[in-house]
């Protein structure tokens, strides 16, 4: 492709992702679907950029907006009560993952007779929200704190969390001969939450360190950036998350003064007068800047722009049996969701729009795409099938997510609601 088409086509999304976005404020339209349909548009339907090479740039891609987007999404983040709700969301990422996991496993092991651990295999991959959709629509709906926290944390998790189950799978499909135990299940799934937590925030105490040293540099925040990218692979590769990471990372970073206000104090509790001399110091770090977070705003729209595009370009024509899996397994998707929202939401005051907001805000995206490409990189018999159901999945899913934010928004529903 001549590469000044393919500059046209960038910069046409771009724009028309920022007029989105005006529409998307103004009247409440999602412009996921604008950009979705993009996407499509360049990709499948006019065939203008091939899907073959974009399909091996997916994990790349998909890293890096979820680095982005998470570190931005953190360093937003209203912790004060939030955080308080994170074992409430972890729970809520278990059960979501394993009903989604047990009804699309059990359906394909019926309609496509697919062995146990393949049909595993899928259900994880698809068996988690992404992040990178659920958590820039959460932020404009009109939902209480409680599913906001829910909803945004839980993505956060399952993002990482999918693809550690998912990996354990794989490599007891590649490797028969492997045993793979609940205990080791769990282990790896622990290992990978309190990885990422010691790893997020040492990473953000170490980047609280170097603020008053960059503050008011040109290219600070691009130190940082490359800071966050480093960490995130890092995680990666000792077995953390590396999108958890990056929320941790980010999260830590916007509290760092209260983080270290508790360190000072857990110190100060066994050497007196240490706290006191501390605090008169001025060496507590620092969080950044509001022009820091403006920076990671706009960085996180253009990923988030193009990723929902991406999404478009990737989307695999199926045959009409294909067709009606993809939804089916959908509907499965939603129906898991809707149990675990209801048992989740158990004794506390949600109201009915947070629970319809919470069951049907369901969009895969980042990791189950990432699963898709691996799974293809392995050559295993149902890679073909796979990467036609997940990419319907994602589709299917994130429009599904993009109408019911637009009705939570519509007075007339909130009205049958109350």
């Amino acid at each position: 492709m001549d590469p000044s088409v393919a500059l046209l086509i960038g910069a046409g999304i771009l724009i028309i992702g920022f007029i989105a976005d005006m529409v998307h404020d103004k009247f409440g339209i999602p412009d996921i679907l604008v950009l979705i349909f993009l996407g499509a548009l360049f990709g499948p339907i006019l065939q203008i950029l091939p899907r073959e090479p974009l399909i091996t740039l997916a994990p790349y891609f998909a890293a890096l907006t979820l680095a982005i987007v998470l570190f931005e999404a953190g360093i937003s983040f209203p912790s004060s009560r939030g955080l308080s709700e994170a074992p409430r969301a972890l729970l809520y990422a278990f059960f979501t993952i394993s009903f989604s996991t047990l009804f699309t496993a059990l359906a394909l092991m019926i309609i496509l007779n697919l062995s146990p651990l393949k049909a595993a295999l899928l259900g994880v991959t698809v068996g988690g929200t992404s992040s990178a959709v659920i958590i820039p629509l959460v932020s404009r709906m009109k939902v209480s704190n409680f599913a906001r926290n829910m909803l945004t944390f839980e993505s956060v998790l399952t993002d990482g969390l999918v693809i550690v189950v998912a990996m354990l799978l794989l490599r007891l499909i590649v490797l028969p001969g492997s045993a793979i135990t609940p205990e080791m299940i769990s282990r790896e799934i622990i290992g990978a939450l309190v990885i990422s937590a010691i790893v997020g925030v040492a990473a953000a105490f170490l980047v609280a360190k170097l603020i008053p040293s960059i503050h008011g540099r040109v290219y600070g925040d691009i130190l940082i950036l490359g800071l966050l990218i480093f960490v995130y692979a890092a995680s990666e590769q000792v077995g953390g998350s590396g999108a958890l990471t990056a929320f941790i990372l980010g999260i830590a970073l916007r509290n760092i003064t209260l983080l270290s206000s508790w360190g000072a104090a857990l110190k100060g509790s066994h050497e007196p007068g240490v706290r006191e001399a501390e605090a008169g110091s001025g060496s507590r770090p620092l969080s950044l800047g509001w022009y820091s977070k403006r920076f990671y705003a706009q960085l996180s729209f253009l990923m988030r722009t193009y990723f929902f595009a991406f999404l478009g370009m990737i989307f695999y024509a199926p045959n009409l049996t294909m067709c009606l899996i993809g939804f089916f397994l959908t509907a499965l998707l939603i129906f898991a969701r809707a149990i675990s929202t209801t048992i989740i939401c158990f004794r506390t005051d949600a109201s009915e729009i947070d629970r319809f907001s919470m069951s049907f805000l369901c969009a895969r995206g980042l990791s189950a795409a990432v699963l898709a490409s691996i799974l293809t990189t392995y050559n295993l018999s149902l890679s073909g099938i796979a990467e036609q159901l997940i990419t319907q999945v994602i589709i299917y899913t994130s429009v599904i997510s993009a109408a019911a934010a637009y009705v939570t928004g519509s007075t007339r529903f909130r009205r049958i609601f109350s």
